[in-house]
């Protein structure tokens, strides 16, 4: 195990701390799948910008870029047997996410395990080369369920990221290898934990990535939401979730933003619905008033931008007003 991976991966905020002064702009995007047809083809020839190159602009217009990786980045070889889909990324995938703009991501998925230990081990590695963190996974348990914060325009932003969807055993996680290195949505662990990181004043924004539900559908089960929602109970200021494949509603608890499903980004599927997607916005001002707006984007192997109607259709499926809404957290 290299040290310096380990250190890499939670960083300690030390020494006295003022309140933010500057507002802060949080992108974030849905599933991101490099090891798939197209967007793979094009990386294993060198062409690291072909996902992301439409819309590169728009994704450096925040000061943090956060989005789920669903590939691990790994030789083909690494790949061992799971239910589903196996989906696994060239090395240049970290490459090109640091040149799309990515600062962190979520590896918490049901894909997580496609290139099995080594897979998540050279995900994390070749993820941290590029100066990318990454959330979910680690070096054992008590690492993946670490939170990771990042210092951004005098902001603290903690990050955690779980999965509650598992390719290789859905019904028995903690029974499957990959309990060791990947966190699983456990509320009976995260919701303390959240608790615990926002009593610690050690931040000033909590922000915790989902990865479940059920697969296009159009809202989340009851359940589900109520998981989400305990998210925001326990102190979550913004939550993030994914795997759907379809834009789902945001919704407010207690001002605090949860985005149902971000739906696909660099993910092409056959139903049109899995087609539409959105660069998230979400400015946090210094009194932590947030507003929330989106980028529609059309979602594939290359992300391209949505217009007329598809733009409406992303707005809706969203629910986001004609104007941006303000809350107060």
């Amino acid at each position: 195990m290299r040290l310096d991976l380990v250190l890499l991966a939670v960083l300690s905020v030390q020494g006295p701390h003022r309140s933010p002064r500057d507002t802060l702009r949080l992108l974030a995007v849905g599933d991101i799948n490099l090891g798939r047809r197209l967007a793979k083809d094009h990386l294993e020839k060198g062409d690291t910008l072909f996902p992301f190159r439409e819309v590169m602009d728009s994704l450096g217009t925040g000061d943090l870029l956060f989005g789920n990786l669903e590939s691990p980045i790994a030789p083909d070889s690494h790949t061992v047997e799971s239910a589903g889909i196996k989906f696994t990324a060239p090395t240049l995938a970290a490459t090109a996410l640091a040149r799309a703009g990515f600062r962190i991501v979520s590896t918490a998925n049901n894909h997580a395990w496609d290139g099995g230990p080594d897979g998540v081990v050279e995900t994390m590695e070749r993820l941290s080369e590029q100066g990318i963190r990454f959330v979910g996974s680690g070096f054992g348990r008590a690492m993946a369920e670490q939170p990771v914060i990042l210092e951004r325009r005098g902001w603290r932003i903690g990050f955690f990221a779980v999965t509650r969807a598992w390719n290789p055993a859905p019904d028995d996680f903690y029974g499957h290898p990959g309990a060791r290195y990947i966190a699983w949505g456990d509320p009976g662990w995260l919701y303390p934990a959240i608790r615990a990181l926002k009593a610690s004043g050690r931040v000033d924004l909590i922000v915790v990535s989902v990865h479940g539900g059920t697969e296009y559908r159009e809202e989340p089960s009851p359940s589900h939401l109520r998981f989400l929602e305990g998210l925001v109970d326990a102190g979550a200021d913004v939550v993030l979730a994914h795997h759907p494949h379809v834009l789902q509603r945001i919704i407010y608890r207690n001002g605090a933003p949860i985005v149902e499903s971000l739906g696909n980004f660099v993910f092409s599927q056959d139903r049109p619905w899995t087609r539409l997607g959105a660069i998230l916005r979400i400015t946090v001002a210094p009194d932590h008033t947030m507003a929330v707006t989106a980028i529609p984007v059309r979602a594939g192997y290359q992300v391209t931008f949505a217009d007329s109607a598809a733009a409406d259709s992303v707005r809706t499926r969203l629910g986001l007003p004609l104007s941006p809404r303000t809350t107060r957290r």
